[in-house]
């Protein structure tokens, strides 16, 4: 059989979640729910592959925000691939232990994150969308644990706004002493890491998945662009009737980017 990464990858669409921003920078939600989130995704899916949008969507003075989120990473892998649709401006908010950075990203620019990094996605939709994001993760160790909102505490809501609330809290906070005391802030990111790490310990489910990415290539993909286009190529009009109406096998809420479609579980339809 011949090699094929995209088998082996996690990857997907989502619709990062719909915010404002007070003065201060806290984050406030904007009301949704897993209907209106599927509604959403499908649209834009659908405007994504040239298909002409029924209806705009109102998306005056709001922002589209990811959840800050983290991996460990198991010998430093795996790394995850990010291409932003719709959006007017965007940006890519980063920690490490280095500190805090906020790096522009263009229309169509691919994005790539490695483990040891807190990513915060944020972005201005264009006129009448919202703003989509494609994902690739080079492996599936995150499903086994190997990826987390980042909070203070290891504590996750379950609701989507209270998550929101609790994980950009977090990030303002570390952002804050990064900029102040950048020994301080590395070593609250040292903690989550190793709390993430101590849970993934022993895990052989997690060895197996990283021999048969290898296997297929995944880590050593050249061309990321082509893998994008297959995955998009997915999006066949039955499997978008699927994410519209959330079929739980390829539509998920909460996700890390809203509603997310679980895309990768069309290649086994």
């Amino acid at each position: 059989m011949a090699k094929d990464p995209l088998r082996v990858r996690l990857f997907g669409y989502g619709v990062p979640y719909r915010v404002r921003f007070d003065a201060a920078g806290t984050v406030q939600p904007v009301d949704t729910d897993a209907t209106q989130e599927a509604t959403d995704l499908a649209r834009q899916l659908r405007a994504l592959i040239g298909e002409a949008p029924l209806q705009a969507i109102d998306s005056q003075d709001t922002w589209a925000a990811s959840v800050p989120f983290g991996r460990c990473g198991v010998e430093g892998l795996p790394h995850e691939h990010l291409v932003v649709h719709f959006a007017s401006e965007a940006y890519l908010d980063v920690l490490t232990e280095e500190g805090f950075s906020e790096h522009p990203v263009a229309a169509g620019e691919m994005i790539h994150v490695a483990p040891g990094m807190i990513n915060r996605l944020r972005a201005r939709p264009r006129p009448g969308h919202r703003v989509l994001v494609g994902f690739q993760t080079e492996d599936r160790t995150p499903l086994k644990g190997n990826a987390a909102p980042f909070t203070l505490d290891g504590e996750v809501p379950e609701g989507y706004a209270e998550r929101l609330i609790k994980t950009h809290g977090a990030f303002a906070e570390v952002k804050k002493m990064a900029l102040a005391d950048p020994a301080a802030s590395a070593a609250v990111l040292k903690d989550f890491f190793a709390a993430m790490a101590q849970r993934l310990a022993g895990n052989e489910e997690i060895a197996a998945i990283q021999a048969q990415a290898r296997e297929q290539g995944t880590y050593a993909v050249e061309d990321e662009a082509a893998l994008c286009q297959r995955q998009q190529a997915l999006l066949r009009p039955q499997v978008l009737e699927r994410i519209q109406r959330g079929d739980e096998h390829l539509f998920r809420f909460p996700g890390m980017f809203g509603g997310i479609t679980t895309l990768f579980n069309a290649m086994t339809d």
